[in-house]
């Protein structure tokens, strides 16, 4: 015998020339129901709390005779029925026949989006986690927390609406590395799926910012030899839409991970298609049109690599890097070879170290590499300085020619493991690595909290220009410093 959980399959729609594709309607259905194929047909083992069979009435010892047009149902294998209920659409209610005490019921079911199940898995990972069950304040939230999460995808029209629903209820908890990631944010973040093959992408990320009458969104980061830096958008410009539909409206923007509370969204492509995107570089200003080639897969070992740069007569004798994450042992190989060749002239450095963060060992080679190279530095932070990053910043604060310039970093530090979803999503969830963590700190808890820097640098988004006032006052810092102390090498 063979025991299943009812899912209706996900249908994956063609490519088309709408831009639906991006944002589909809630597709395939959730019953809650765990069937038993037995000699006579299929036996109801267990019925899910708060599911579609639950509020159908479907119990547990039921028989199930009859679903819908299924009129073959009793004689078929699971296989059959399995592939049965995938061609059902994702919406509809359904009659259906059980088999109760003797007596036949005909019962109407309407079966869940097939997303229900990742509300199911989310709740039951916050319910049984240290860190939830283990604060007071935390615990009185997952009382309802299936339910909330279970309305919210039932309230939901499409798959990215769910998504962000699901975020809204999680962000209650107010705990950072806590998120759903939609799955082309995820794939695009690594730049390749899951298949191995590469995620085109126009490396941007765009910032929503609540306006008096209306919420607005900008251009807040731009990977170094993306197809969106190389065709000429600036961080600043406002983007009013993609392929004529109002960006607020587009079904081509996801969620971009878990930045800034899910302030941020980035727009989904197809391989090689062109977008056009509508932007306003001025305020007041003229729309202007982008025709934009998604012909690149960058990751951000290739957008560091492409940062590196000397800085121009402008600012004589300055290097600068952007270290995009810290996410890979190859960061540290890309900077050792700048501080030697690329940036082997500069008399001081500008370090981003704006954006997400990394893994621990990586962080601690690069703060390393920082105070070992002996020169003046300036570390660009801001309010997406997250995790490693932050610990980062902490380590080389008030070290000698080292300043931190810009914004208190975002006060993000737990560690966090992914974990994969049903609809495709990866829940974020953190992981408990608080000692290892404030061992570098000493142990500060940075978490709420950041890292202030030690000149603060006003930062208003929109309409820059491409403008960058911190990159700006770190050049002027570093251009009034003395000759650096002896470097060493690695």
């Amino acid at each position: 015998m063979k025991t299943i959980f009812l899912l209706l399959s996900i249908a994956v729609p063609g490519l088309r020339a709408d831009e639906s594709r991006f944002d589909p309607p809630l597709k395939g259905a959730y019953l809650g129901v765990e069937l038993e194929k037995t000699g006579r047909g299929f036996e109801v083992k267990g019925v899910k709390e708060l599911s579609s069979a639950d509020e159908a009435g479907v119990r547990a010892g039921d028989l199930l005779l009859h679903f819908g047009n299924f009129e073959e149902l009793p004689r078929w294998s699971v296989r059959q029925l399995w592939e049965a209920l995938g061609k059902l659409p994702g919406k509809g209610s359904y009659e259906i026949t059980v088999l109760r005490d003797g007596r036949e019921l005909r019962l109407t079911i309407t079966p869940d989006p097939a997303m229900v199940k990742d509300a199911r898995t989310l709740a039951r990972r916050f319910r049984s986690h240290y860190l939830f069950r283990g604060l007071e304040k935390k615990r009185a939230l997952l009382a309802g927390l299936e339910a909330d999460l279970i309305a919210a995808v039932r309230r939901s029209s499409s798959t990215q609406s769910a998504y962000e629903a699901l975020n809204e209820i999680i962000d209650r908890f107010d705990v950072s590395h806590t998120a759903v990631i939609p799955p082309w944010s995820y794939a695009s973040m690594l730049g390749k799926g899951a298949n191995g093959k590469p995620v085109f992408h126009l490396g941007l990320t765009v910032q929503k910012i609540a306006g008096e009458a209306t919420e607005r969104f900008f251009i807040r980061e731009l990977m170094y030899g993306s197809a969106a830096r190389e065709a000429g958008l600036k961080i600043g410009d406002e983007v009013c839409a993609v392929n004529s539909i109002p960006f607020s409206r587009s079904p081509r923007r996801t969620l971009a991970g878990y930045e800034a509370r899910h302030s941020m969204y980035t727009i989904q492509v197809d391989t090689e298609e062109v977008v056009r995107i509508e932007i306003r570089r001025t305020r007041g200003g003229s729309v202007r049109n982008y025709q934009i080639r998604a012909d690149r897969a960058s990751t951000a070992i290739d957008s560091t690599s492409r940062s590196i740069r000397m800085l121009g007569p402008e600012s004589p004798g300055l290097g600068y890097i952007h270290l995009w994450n810290l996410l890979s042992r190859e960061t540290v190989t890309v900077f050792d070879k700048a501080l030697r060749e690329e940036l082997g002239s500069a008399r001081a450095l500008v370090i981003d170290l704006r954006g997400r963060g990394g893994q621990v060992p990586v962080l601690k080679a690069i703060a390393q590499r920082v105070e070992a190279d002996g020169r003046p530095a300036a570390l660009l932070v801001d309010d997406l300085t997250r995790s490693a990053k932050e610990v980062l910043a902490y380590m080389l604060k008030g070290k000698r020619g080292i300043s931190l310039i810009g914004d208190t970093t975002a006060g993000a530090v737990r560690a966090a493991g992914y974990v994969q979803l049903e609809g495709g999503a990866r829940a974020m969830i953190p992981v408990n690595a608080r000692i290892q963590i404030e061992k570098l700190t000493g142990g500060e808890d940075l978490e709420g909290r950041g890292v202030d820097p030690d000149i603060f640098v006003e930062f208003q988004l929109p309409f820059l220009a491409g403008r960058d006032p911190l990159l700006d006052r770190a050049t002027s810092l570093l251009l009034t410093r003395g000759k650096p102390a002896r470097r060493r090498r690695f």
